[in-house]
């Protein structure tokens, strides 16, 4: 058994009652599959943006979420735990990084596979193909750059972006030989603190090219995963996410996060997917 929840964004506003109300919905979640879907053992994975550190000082954050990271290094000893990075809290990576072995999940990392019956799935959280269907700059390394500072901006995220940029300035060799860069760069750099309904539908339409790259054979080639595995994946905060059988793709929509209006996850069992709705 396989259960997957992406997109939480935990602590993004510590005074907003709804975002409370959230962010117990998914603590009374993790007590539910402890003692159900996981209550013999299984994985969980946190596809990303679990916490969100764009928008909260991390410590804070992690303060703030301290019961819900206590249910998660609660689960008993046959259940693994994989946090998947995503752009709002790529610093977990950092911190993995600094506490292993003794950091309590089994992985934290951009990617993991795992096989359920007889199917394999790859877990990204998406972030890398927004990336590639950026139509001006695909530099990965330059996005994860990006997002692992805005992690360590603290509660200063409203002039974040526009001193990223001032830093990025200094090093001009980071957009040496592009011809198709925006002529707002900084601009653009704001743009990625948008929500999902302003970032990716607007005039490039980039939502659409991202489900044709997670559906595409090609996707071997950029993303890493192998012919046959199951491509699961977040970050669009999907509103009417459903398995694609045919593509071997699902996205898991969101924590109830605009536009997606459901506390969704996946149920992984024997190798069959389920798009389910907590409550």
């Amino acid at each position: 058994m396989i259960i997957v929840v992406s997109d939480v964004h935990l602590a993004q506003h510590p005074n907003d009652l709804e975002v409370k109300k959230d962010d117990q919905e998914f603590e009374d979640f993790l007590k539910q599959i402890a003692g159900d879907q996981l209550r013999d053992g299984g994985h969980l994975v946190l596809l990303g943006d679990v916490v969100d550190f764009w928008r909260r000082d991390f410590a804070k954050a992690l303060m703030e979420t301290a019961d819900i990271f206590s249910k998660l290094t609660s689960f008993n000893t046959s259940v693994n735990v994989h946090y998947i990075a995503g752009n709002h809290d790529f610093f977990m990576l950092k911190l993995y990084e600094r506490l292993a072995p003794k950091f309590p999940f089994a992985n934290v990392s951009k990617s993991v596979s795992l096989q359920d019956g007889e199917i394999k799935f790859f877990f990204i959280h998406g972030y890398q193909l927004e990336v590639l269907a950026n139509p001006f700059y695909k530099s990965q390394t330059s996005y994860e750059s990006f997002s692992e500072n805005l992690c360590l901006y603290g509660d200063d995220t409203g002039n974040a972006a526009s001193k990223l940029w001032d830093a990025f300035q200094t090093s001009k060799s980071l957009f040496e030989g592009l011809m198709r860069l925006p002529t707002d760069i900084s601009g653009t750099l704001k743009s990625m603190m948008k929500s999902p309904e302003e970032r990716l539908e607007g005039d490039h339409k980039v939502k659409s090219f991202i489900d044709q790259l997670a559906a595409s054979k090609a996707r071997t080639l950029y993303l890493g995963a192998e012919r046959d595995d199951v491509l699961v994946f977040g970050h669009t905060h999907d509103h009417d996410s459903s398995y694609d059988a045919v593509n071997r793709v699902v996205n898991t929509g969101s924590w109830k996060k605009s536009p997606c209006e459901d506390y969704r996850f996946l149920e992984i069992k024997d190798g069959r997917v389920t798009v389910k709705a907590f409550r």
